[in-house]
């Protein structure tokens, strides 16, 4: 069966994602900051391994690639990340939030990715999924506050292209996935985490190369940003 790397597998749509994953028999490697607060993840029945990682220590995310040294992986998909600073308005924002910010959703997710890169050359699929959101559109996204957020979400979906272009050659497909719908107001009711992650799971699952770099809804519509 093909296996997955998920960050952020503790809660959330990251634990929604493992536990969808690991019911569909895949091979399941959850990344979590703390090991001991992971009760919901260790209950989850499959083939499922727990390991820790920090987003904002290099050392971690070394020592997760070092653990997974020659093992292929078909899916990653970069899913930690930090909302710390969302509603802080522009004159109460420290340069402890823009950092924050920034090296946990944007950098954190490239450096993972780039010692990863050994393991999905190696799997089948060669699928390396970020999970996004609206705030990184500069055209549409109408949300008062959420400066630094907004500023990080922006430079990853810049990363993720860049990645497009640097790992075509070994046919890697980098996908950027948002949880809620392109077209949704900001007053329209979310979709459920169940919902949202196999929809995201149905495009990770059909990717094709031509598919690499862009910004796409759990249900398939481009995210224009």
């Amino acid at each position: 069966m093909p296996s997955i790397l998920i960050t952020g597998a503790n809660r959330g749509l990251g634990l929604e994602f493992a536990r969808q994953y690991a019911e569909d028999g895949w091979t399941v490697i959850a990344a979590v900051r703390n090991t001991a607060d992971a009760a919901e993840l260790a209950a989850i029945k499959g083939n499922v391994t727990i390991h820790r990682y920090n987003a904002m220590e290099d050392s971690s995310a070394d020592a997760l690639a070092a653990s997974l040294e020659g093992q292929p992986i078909d899916v990653v998909l970069m899913n930690a990340a930090t909302a710390a600073a969302k509603a802080k308005p522009l004159d109460a924002l420290t340069i402890d939030d823009w950092n924050d910010a920034l090296l946990t959703n944007t950098f954190a997710p490239l450096y993972l990715a780039a010692r990863l890169r050994p393991n999905l050359e190696a799997g089948e699929m060669k699928t390396l999924v970020a999970v996004s959101d609206r705030a990184a559109s500069t055209s549409t996204y109408r949300m008062p506050d959420e400066i630094a957020y907004r500023a990080s979400k922006a430079a990853l979906n810049q990363m993720w292209r860049n990645l497009t272009v640097e790992w075509r050659e070994w046919g890697c497909k980098c996908l950027l996935l948002c949880p809620v719908e392109a077209a949704s107001t900001l007053t329209a009711p979310q979709p459920l985490s169940g919902e949202a992650v196999s929809g995201m799971r149905g495009l990770i699952e059909t990717a094709t190369p031509d598919k690499s770099g862009t910004f796409s809804d759990y249900r398939g519509n481009t995210v224009p940003w």
